[in-house]
């Protein structure tokens, strides 16, 4: 056998058949270029809401070649849980474009989270466009939850978030951006430059 076969047959049994069981799992929809490894957990309205509230929830675009990491031994530095992709609130929109890789990250879409081509995403990141509380007491004592704030969260082309980093609501991380690990990343990200410290602060051009 050539090696171009040998490949063929390795992609269906150890990429294309596991990536179908794991998407049917989450209630994804399948593409036969992604490498999902482990089930992934997708949050959304439950079926009742929809057919009796008529919240339907938000949705999740994803391109080509997308990978997901979801089991510890599926990044090289393990993983404290599977990716969790949020579209709880109606009319949410979760956009990840082609050659995306993100490994066990919470990422949390009530308005829009959109990822362009070619991000990295490590290990145990969290990205939410809203602050899911009021930060007034009386509004969080009383679940006021019209009083919790949001914003769009776009995160662009080549840009890598470092494990564990944080991207809160309204922030842009530019072009071929580098976020630093553990970073938590409240303001915008210019394009080609590092972000690191918490709060995150620009030290330098990436290159």
């Amino acid at each position: 056998m050539n090696q171009k076969l040998l490949y063929k047959i390795y992609r269906i049994f150890y990429e294309i058949i596991p990536t179908y069981i794991n998407c049917k799992r989450s209630g994804m929809r399948f593409d036969s270029s992604w490498n999902v490894i482990g089930r992934p957990r997708i949050i959304k309205r439950a079926w009742y809401d929809r057919i009796l509230r008529k919240k339907y929830g938000g949705r999740i675009e994803i391109g080509r070649r997308f990978h997901c990491n979801n089991t510890v031994v599926s990044n090289s530095i393990g993983l404290i849980q599977p990716c969790v992709f949020s579209i709880l609130q109606d009319g949410g929109i979760l956009k990840i474009g082609d050659n995306v890789g993100i490994s066990g990250s919470t990422i949390n879409a009530t308005l829009s989270v959109t990822i362009d081509d070619n991000v990295l995403i490590g290990s145990g990141c969290i990205i939410t466009d809203t602050d899911s509380h009021p930060l007034d007491y009386e509004a969080r004592i009383h679940n006021d939850m019209k009083q919790t704030k949001s914003a769009p969260i776009h995160i662009c082309e080549g840009a890598f978030i470092g494990a564990r980093a944080i991207i809160l609501k309204g922030v842009t991380i530019g072009r071929h951006a580098i976020v630093g690990a553990g970073s938590v990343v409240t303001k915008d990200v210019p394009d080609y430059c590092i972000a690191n410290g918490n709060p995150a602060t620009i030290n330098k051009k990436s290159h």
